[in-house]
């Protein structure tokens, strides 16, 4: 087993030292059967979470928020063929300008119905968010209990070491008495059990901490995610419709465009560009979280 560094715990506050401090007057490093059980409680409430965590940690399915923007991107595509096919829609061209009209009403619903379903993927991502939240903090009160059991079995060792085996050391000398001799010797050997003990909890100690790191993974991916689908349905599609909008000139004569085509085309490509920076985000979020679920996988693997 690698060395383990004192410096394994979570600064503790005043009143969890004071627990601590309480809980480790109660410590016999003699008993070894209260040492083997040392700390079990922390390790099977990590073997429960671990286990649980397999079916409870939910996976939140960014493959349809993609399929959605793709589906939008290919009618704002058909849309601008469309146009293009047009030609110059000049003043005069009420049948063209009726058939823009149409075409632009037909996008503007998709947009419409699209950003009503990306609110909703939204709201899924929030729960998300929320859930992973929980199963964090399940995790942090698991790893502070870890801390109470290694900062007082530390606490209780020192004292064992500084104090109590010194003075059986001495009243082995002093009194000349084999059974002293061994009596002290097997303290000092329950003393080394006892600080493996508590280097076998550091390690046990690491996994919720992975587990943290993991779940704040897939966490802070969600939030990047839900951020982005905000911003493209209210920022990004109301600023399509008003360019839109401004691309209609104001012409002079019946023969002048009262569409100018590089405003609409810009706008269009403004809005494709923002639709597909979302698509590569989704399909980042999604490797982020087979990255953060991976963990619980391989030990589900493990165990099978």
């Amino acid at each position: 087993m690698a060395a383990v560094k004192r410096n394994t715990i979570t600064e503790l506050s005043e009143q969890d030292r004071e627990y601590a401090g309480t809980f480790a007057e109660g410590i016999d490093i003699a008993d070894r059967t209260q040492v083997l059980q040392y700390g079990s409680a922390a390790q099977k409430k990590t073997a429960q979470f671990s286990e649980s965590s397999l079916f409870s940690v939910p996976v939140n399915d960014l493959n349809e928020t993609a399929v959605l923007i793709r589906e939008l991107n290919g009618k704002l595509n058909e849309f601008r063929k469309a146009f293009a096919a047009a030609g110059n829609i000049t003043i005069d061209d009420t049948d063209a300008i009726s058939r823009f009209k149409t075409m632009y009403d037909r996008f503007s619903s998709a947009m419409t119905e699209t950003a009503r379903r990306l609110e909703i993927e939204r709201g899924a991502l929030l729960r998300h968010i929320r859930r992973m939240e929980e199963l964090r903090e399940k995790c942090r009160l698991i790893v502070r209990e870890y801390d109470l059991y290694i900062w007082a079995g530390r606490k209780h060792l020192e004292e064992c070491r500084n104090t109590v085996l010194p003075e059986m050391a001495a009243k082995a000398a002093a009194s000349g008495m084999m059974e002293n001799s061994v009596r002290t010797e097997d303290y000092r050997s329950a003393c080394v059990l006892f600080e493996k003990k508590l280097d076998d909890l550091a390690v046990s100690r690491m996994l919720p901490v992975q587990m943290m790191t993991q779940l704040q993974l897939i966490q802070n991916s969600d939030a990047v995610m839900a951020e982005s689908l905000l911003k493209l349905y209210t920022d990004h599609f109301a600023l399509y419709r008003s360019r839109v909008v401004l691309s209609l000139g104001l012409p002079q004569n019946s023969r002048a465009k009262i569409i100018d085509p590089s405003v609409f085309e810009e706008a269009c490509r403004d809005l494709e560009k923002a639709m597909k920076a979302v698509i590569q985000l989704s399909s980042d979020s999604i490797k982020n979280q087979q990255e953060g679920m991976r963990m619980f996988t391989d030990r589900k693997k493990k165990k099978e």
